[in-house]
């Protein structure tokens, strides 16, 4: 369990790191007149943000079969107190009494959790959640693709939440009886982790681009806890130590409101004009009149 912890903190850190990165290529692939995600991904920057996104979620994912879905989450959450730290060194944004509080609240309240946290290892789902779970990947495409017409990049987040928590649901659930190659391709869970991955990073990235990275960020990681909060317990059994449920919930309530609060500060604002001068000629921003 103490590596699980472990795992997870370091995951944060990366995620923490890969907003920052994104949120940086994003914007300058912006100040060159350009959108989309080929555009950003011109950037070399961004590539970076994404590989870290994808190292941080290579790492949960171990961390899955030994804690609950919540305690994983929650932690992972406390990703975007690394980003306003980083913003702070690497981009020069200033951080008030608030910002500084709900760093300081949000460690708090990821020890509290991953203290609550009973150590559950992962089990056999039923066969209905299991369809749930791959019916859940068109919806998501459909919803997706109905949101990106309305151009409302808090609801991308929000989407994206629910992706990264179904890959986890998915990473937790899954067992492999056969560990033959075939056993291994043809196990639907498996194609589920990495539908539901590719889902959220794509939809994650597009809402970086088209909101502030602070309410994106925000809106994803609430959507992570909550619903990896509620799918945990109703159908995964995940639970808390005894006598710890009353803290876990604190825990949890005080990772959110530290989100909130750190999703309005000054040094989410990653706008390119704020960036350091770019070191490659080709991600210099175009001049407009």
């Amino acid at each position: 369990m103490k590596i699980a912890l472990v795992l997870c903190l370091i995951a944060s850190l990366g995620y923490g790191v890969g907003a920052v990165l994104q949120a940086v290529g994003a914007r300058r692939a912006n100040a060159n007149g350009a959108e989309g995600i080929i555009s950003m991904a011109r950037q070399p920057v961004f590539l970076c943000g994404l590989l870290a996104d994808f190292v941080s979620w290579l790492i949960s994912r171990f961390a899955l079969h030994t804690l609950p879905l919540f305690a994983v989450q929650t932690i992972l959450a406390g990703s975007l107190a690394v980003t306003v730290l980083l913003a702070g060194v690497v981009l020069g944004a200033q951080l008030g009494r608030p910002e500084k509080t709900a760093v300081v609240l949000t460690m708090v309240g990821l020890v509290i959790v991953g203290v609550s946290a009973g150590e559950d290892e992962a089990r056999d789902i039923t066969h209905p959640l299991k369809v749930c779970i791959m019916l859940g990947i068109p919806a998501v495409i459909v919803l997706g693709l109905i949101v990106l017409k309305l151009q409302k990049s808090v609801m991308l987040a929000v989407l994206a939440g629910a992706s990264f928590t179904g890959s986890a649901l998915a990473a937790r659930s899954v067992h492999i009886q056969d560990m033959s190659v075939v056993g291994i391709l043809t196990e639907p869970l498996i194609w589920a982790v990495l539908a539901y991955a590719v889902l959220a990073l794509g939809l994650h990235a597009v809402a970086l681009m088209r909101g502030s990275v602070g309410p994106v960020t925000a809106a994803m990681w609430s959507t992570e806890v909550l619903v990896a909060t509620v799918i945990g317990a109703a159908a995964l059994g995940d639970h808390m130590r005894p006598g710890w449920t009353l803290p876990a919930v604190l825990g949890i309530g005080l990772t959110l409101g530290a989100t909130i609060v750190l999703a309005r500060s000054p040094a989410q604002d990653l706008e390119h004009r704020n960036l350091p001068a770019p070191s490659h000629p080709s991600a210099l921003p175009t001049a407009h009149p």
